[in-house]
């Protein structure tokens, strides 16, 4: 057993699969599953920027069960399945949303700053 804290997949191509996967390879459930637990990290990582401790709230109702010790789902599958796609196409599109927000704020900024030097006398 290894003591201390492990950081399994915090390299670039881990980063980067664990973003762009797809999960081509697993159940139509196990796929579910797999972005549920990304979607999760997200949330955690992005609750800053969402901003809206309810919709925080909501999303992750969708996403986990939140029964005491139970494990993620113990509800028949066919109505959580659609719950939780939609929970994870949200989160995913939140993401996106972030990415445009940030470039917009960067080029705006740009923007600014040469209009600002091209007034200044040379």
């Amino acid at each position: 057993m290894v003591k201390g804290k492990v950081r399994a997949g915090s390299d670039a191509d881990s980063l980067l699969r664990w973003d762009q996967d797809a999960l081509k390879d697993c159940s139509a459930e196990d796929q579910i599953w797999g972005w549920s637990i990304r979607s999760t990290e997200v949330l955690h990582h992005d609750r800053i920027k969402i901003n809206d401790s309810c919709l925080i709230e909501m999303l992750y109702a969708g996403l986990l069960n939140k029964q005491d010790g139970a494990p993620a789902w113990t509800e028949p599958t066919s109505i959580k399945y659609g719950i939780r796609l939609v929970m994870n196409q949200v989160i995913r599109v939140i993401q996106k949303i972030f990415k445009v927000e940030d470039k917009v704020a960067t080029s705006q900024t740009l923007v600014f700053w040469y209009k600002l030097t091209s007034m200044l006398p040379r």
